[in-house]
């Protein structure tokens, strides 16, 4: 069954471009999301995390923007404040509202061997990618691989679905108990829902369910693949009376 391959930089393998029609397996969808990020130049990204506790809902939201080498990560928390991640692909800046404090360090490049030919695509991290923060659903979603391999993959998979979200033709799987833990009140029917852009392979939804019950989700609720950022959005805009911690 052929591929269409996308030119990409002599460092990095070629890259199937796209899914074969029709519905893919889990498996196959999962390793077309493992290069999702090689899909796009550019990215504008907006997620909407909902949890819920015992103490009622909450809401926080992350915005990415992504024009390589430069990306910059936005999130705002429940009752008030944000912070900043942002980079030039050579040092990355923070900036925390609720402390009024600021960061300043170089970037540190992943261990060598990340991008190695030899590594399965779901495990490989080409250095030509860039920097991204190194956890939060802003990463999880532009690079799901290991969020595929490490909890998806050994989990009880459904059949994928075709869907739609964030006005984006989109394909879904649901995983039930995706791991298995030794902690006091873990529920076997513990699963997730999983939704994947169906041209990219980028993440656009994780729902995680107790039963009958969701109890957190991460929803793309923007994504715009490609559409020109200007590069003052990578501007970081600091008040007067900053702490710079480093």
């Amino acid at each position: 069954m052929s591929e269409t391959l996308v030119p990409v930089p002599s460092a990095l393998p070629p890259i199937a471009t796209s899914l074969n029609p029709g519905l893919p397996t889990a498996t196959e969808l999962f390793d077309f999301a493992a290069g999702a990020e090689r899909r796009f130049t550019t990215l504008r990204l907006r997620i909407e995390e909902r949890t819920v506790t015992a103490a009622g809902e909450s809401l926080s939201s992350v915005e990415l923007l992504i024009d390589r080498p430069h990306a910059r990560v936005t999130t705002s928390h429940p009752g008030g404040g944000y912070d900043v991640w942002i980079t030039d692909g050579a040092e990355v800046r923070g900036y925390n509202a609720v402390t009024n404090t600021t960061t300043r360090r170089p970037h540190r490049a992943a261990p060598d061997g990340l991008d190695d030919r030899d590594l399965p695509d779901a495990s490989r991290l080409p250095a030509a990618m860039g920097p991204l923060p190194g956890k939060g659903w802003a990463t999880t979603f532009v690079r799901p691989g290991s969020f595929c391999t490490s909890v998806l993959a050994g989990a009880v998979l459904g059949a994928v679905h075709a869907t739609s979200s964030a006005e984006r033709v989109a394909l879904t799987v649901e995983a039930a108990a995706p791991r298995a833990v030794g902690l006091e009140g873990d529920r076997a029917d513990f699963r997730y829902r999983v939704t994947f852009d169906r041209l990219t392979g980028i993440l656009l939804g994780i729902e995680e369910f107790r039963g009958a019950h969701l109890v957190r989700s991460a929803i793309c609720t923007s994504c715009e693949v490609d559409a020109s950022i200007p590069r003052s959005a990578f501007d970081l805009e600091l008040p007067s009376d900053v702490v710079t911690l480093y």
